[in-house]
C-alpha cells in the first residue's frame, strides 16, 4: 500500500491507525508530497499546481522568474517525494482511493498525471456522508473530472457510487 498524503500532518496515520504494527504483513509507504510540519528534511510545499491553467502559460511568456516562486513543480525538486511517487506509479497497476482530498485545482497537474496514467486502473471515492444522509460523492466527481483531459477515460476509471463507501470514521486518539 502506498499513501500519497497531501496534508502536512500525520492526521491520516493517527486517525485511521495505518502503521506497521497494525498491518505487519503489508508493506506500507507514506509520501508526504507537500512536506511535513516540523520536518526540515521534508519542507512544506505551498503554491499553485495547475500548469494547464492559461495564467501559468502567461507566467512563462513573461520571462519573470519571480512569478515561479510559489509554483509547486519547482518546489518538488527539494525532496525525493515527487520522484518516489513517479517510481510508484510507473512500477505496477494501482487503484486510487480518495479519502478526504478536495480534488481541487491546486493539485491539478499531479492528479492528472496520476489519474490518466496507464497503470491507474480505477479511482474509488470515499465520500463524506453527513448525518442527514446527504453526501458529497457527486460533487467530488465534478472536481475529479477537471483533472482529466480524456473524459471517456474518466468515466471508465471512476468507481460507481454503488461500489464506493462513505469515509471511515476516525478512531479515537488517546
Amino acid at each position: 500500500m502506498y499513501f500519497l498524503n497531501f496534508n502536512y500532518t500525520k492526521t491520516f496515520e493517527n486517525y485511521y491507525g495505518f502503521t506497521q504494527l497494525h498491518l505487519k504483513e503489508v508493506q506500507l509507504g507514506f509520501n508526504f508530497i507537500h512536506g511535513e510540519l516540523d520536518n526540515e528534511e521534508n519542507p512544506i510545499v505551498f503554491g499553485f499546481g495547475d500548469e494547464f491553467d492559461k495564467n501559468y502559460l502567461e507566467f512563462e511568456n513573461l520571462k519573470n522568474n519571480n512569478l515561479f516562486t510559489h509554483i509547486k513543480s519547482f518546489k518538488y525538486s527539494q525532496t525525493t517525494n515527487y520522484h518516489d511517487l513517479t517510481r510508484f506509479i510507473e512500477s505496477d497497476d494501482f487503484q486510487v482511493y480518495i479519502i478526504g482530498h478536495s480534488c481541487g485545482l491546486s493539485d491539478r497537474t499531479m492528479l492528472n498525471q496520476i489519474f490518466e496514467h496507464v497503470n491507474c486502473k480505477s479511482i474509488k471515492i470515499f465520500y463524506y456522508q453527513r448525518s442527514d444522509r446527504i453526501d458529497d460523492f457527486t460533487e467530488k466527481t465534478y472536481e475529479i473530472s477537471r483533472h482529466f483531459r480524456d473524459k471517456g477515460l474518466m468515466r471508465l476509471k471512476l468507481v460507481p457510487k454503488s461500489k464506493s463507501h462513505a469515509m471511515p470514521k476516525p478512531r479515537k486518539i488517546n
